[in-house]
C-alpha cells in the first residue's frame, strides 16, 4: 500500500476529476467511503441532488473565511493524496478503506486528535485505490502542522500493511516491486497505454530475463521488446549498474524518462540478473 501526496490550489477541478468518467472512462462508481463528516458531505455520487461544486464549497468554506479576512486564499491549500494498494492484495471493502483513510488523514495532521481538523474526503472510483482530497485550512483560519506528510502517510500506510497482512510495498531498495504514482498512471492516460511505464518495464524485464541467457542477452532482449536501456559501467568497462525507459515516455525537457532497474524491482537489480543468470547457466550445464 503505497500513499502518492501532491498539492495545488484548486479542490473543484480535483473533485471533477474524481468524480468522472476518468480520461479512458475507467473510473466506477465514484462515491465517498469517509470524510472529516460524512453527515457535512454531500456525496456526488450517491446522492441525488449533491453536486462537485457544492461539495467544494463544504470543503473550501474555513479558506474562503480566511480569504474574506486576507484578501487572497491561502496558497497551496489543496492536499490530494492517492492510496494504492498491491494488485495481488485481497480486495477491500469501503469501510476497510474507509479506516485507511482516517488513519492517514489522522497521521499527517489533517485530522485533530483533539478539537476539528481541516475538511477532507476519501473518494473511491477503482477497486483497489482511493484519493484523499483536503483543504488544509483549520477553523481558526490557520494552517496545519504538516510536516514530513508523505513520510508520516507512509508510514502509516505500512502498519496498516503489517497488521492487515497485506503485501508490504515501500521506497527504493525497501520494496520488491514498485508501484506507479498518480501522476504516472494519468500521463500513461494521457498517451492511450493500457498500463504506466512503470509497470510495463516491469514485465519486459522478467520476460527478457527468460529469454537471455547472458548479461548481453538480456540487454538485447530488452532492445528487441523496445525497451531503451542505459548501461552505466565502471572504468574497466563492465556493467555495475542499467536504467530504463519506455518509447514516448519522456519529461519536461523531451529527455527519456529513465528507471533505475533496482527500483523498478529490486529482484532485477544488476547482481540479481547476474546471480540469476549464473545459475541458470549452471542448471543447464548440469
Amino acid at each position: 500500500m503505497i500513499p502518492d501526496v501532491s498539492r495545488g490550489n484548486g479542490i473543484r477541478p480535483l473533485l471533477a476529476y474524481l468524480f468522472g468518467p476518468g480520461r479512458r472512462e475507467e473510473h466506477a462508481d465514484p462515491h465517498l467511503v469517509a470524510a472529516w463528516d460524512l453527515h457535512g458531505a454531500p456525496d456526488p455520487g450517491r446522492h441525488p441532488g449533491a453536486s462537485v461544486g457544492r461539495l467544494a464549497g463544504r470543503l473550501d468554506q474555513y479558506a474562503q473565511l480566511r480569504a474574506a479576512e486576507l484578501g487572497a486564499m491561502p496558497p497551496n491549500r489543496v492536499w490530494h493524496c492517492s492510496v494504492r494498494a498491491a494488485p495481488e492484495d485481497p480486495t477491500l471493502s469501503d469501510e476497510q478503506w474507509a479506516q485507511v483513510a482516517h488513519r492517514v488523514a489522522r497521521a499527517t495532521g489533517l485530522a485533530s486528535q483533539e478539537g476539528s481538523g481541516c475538511r477532507w474526503v476519501a473518494v473511491r472510483h477503482a477497486v483497489h485505490h482511493i484519493h484523499i482530497a483536503a483543504v488544509t485550512v483549520l477553523p481558526s483560519g490557520a494552517r496545519p502542522g504538516m510536516h514530513r506528510d508523505a513520510m508520516r502517510a507512509q508510514a502509516e500506510c505500512r502498519a496498516i500493511e503489517a497488521e492487515w497482512g497485506l503485501r508490504p510495498v515501500g521506497l527504493g531498495e525497501r520494496t520488491s516491486t514498485s508501484y506507479p504514482t498518480s501522476a504516472e498512471i494519468i500521463k500513461a492516460e494521457r498517451h492511450g497505454w493500457s498500463e504506466p511505464s512503470r509497470v510495463w518495464l516491469q514485465q519486459q524485464m522478467h520476460v527478457a530475463l527468460t529469454e537471455a541467457a547472458d548479461l548481453d542477452g538480456y540487454f538485447a532482449a530488452l532492445a528487441e521488446r523496445g525497451v531503451i536501456v542505459r548501461v552505466r559501467r565502471g572504468e574497466d568497462g563492465a556493467a555495475v549498474g542499467y536504467s530504463l525507459a519506455r518509447p514516448g515516455d519522456v519529461g519536461a525537457g523531451g529527455q527519456a524518462v529513465h528507471f533505475s532497474a533496482g527500483r523498478l524491482d529490486s529482484a532485477m537489480s544488476l547482481p540479481r540478473v547476474l546471480h540469476h543468470l549464473s545459475t541458470k547457466k549452471s542448471a543447464e550445464g548440469a
